[in-house]
């Protein structure tokens, strides 16, 4: 039996940690694949999957094996995987040869050598919906505590890609305010040079900086870079 300690538990938390390589989604969803295999004890090969718009799309897989099988439940619109993201439910098989439920699915797992599997949703405030699968070659290996582990990771997963949402929003946010920084500074040197060149007032220069813009098709920023620059001569912007 497994024993859920605090070192474990401290570990499974590590997945809700997010590295400072985890910038994008996707590296997030393959870092939680590896993490499952290590941690869900029996786990041979993990999967993370998101609702799309038309069907659901395999986004990371430990084990290519695995992407065989979630292509097969997509085409069928049945299975494990689809219903954990359909209800946003756990699904489990415990034993691949006597478990009633989605035949053909079962019949490919089982040639694929695997036993059983656990498909859990992760809770996340994040659309589209996703969800993790977990396999085994062994079966019944989700059961009592190997189960609780997987569903304290599960949890711990879905705040791993909720927090991997916020830091892309922050870097963009961040991204964005500098450029608008970056485009204030050059304005007001293009205003200042202006104003020093044709004795215009700030308001004025402005709105010369505009009329240039709106005359050559460019952005505001690019005409006061080339003024900046000495690509242009404000004598030009009379």
């Amino acid at each position: 039996m497994v024993e859920i300690n605090r070192v474990l538990a401290e570990r499974i938390s590590d997945a809700a940690r997010l590295l400072e390589e985890d910038s994008d989604d996707e590296v997030v969803l393959e870092r939680l694949t590896r993490l499952a295999v290590k941690l869900v004890p029996g786990t041979a090969g993990a999967a993370l999957t998101v609702e799309g718009h038309q069907q659901p799309m395999t986004f990371a897989a430990s084990d290519p094996r695995l992407d065989g099988l979630h292509e097969l439940q997509f085409q069928l619109a049945e299975g494990p995987a689809v219903e954990a993201l359909r209800y946003n439910e756990p699904r489990r098989i415990d034993d691949m040869d006597t478990d009633h439920r989605w035949p053909e699915f079962r019949r490919a797992a089982a040639r694929a050598r695997f036993g059983s599997c656990l498909m859990l949703p992760l809770r996340t405030d994040r659309q589209p919906s996703g969800a993790i699968s977990l396999y085994s070659g062994a079966k019944a290996a989700f059961r009592g505590s190997s189960h609780d582990v997987a569903m304290l990771f599960a949890a711990q997963g879905g705040t791993a890609v909720d927090n991997a949402s916020v830091y892309q929003t922050s870097q963009r946010m961040i991204a964005n305010l500098h450029t608008a920084l970056q485009s204030r500074a050059v304005i007001e040197q293009a205003k200042g040079i202006l104003h020093a060149k044709l004795g215009v007032s700030p308001d004025e220069a402005f709105r010369l900086l505009s009329r240039r813009s709106h005359h050559t098709n460019r952005k505001l920023r690019v005409v006061a870079q080339d003024l900046v620059r000495g690509d242009v001569d404000s004598s030009g912007f009379r």
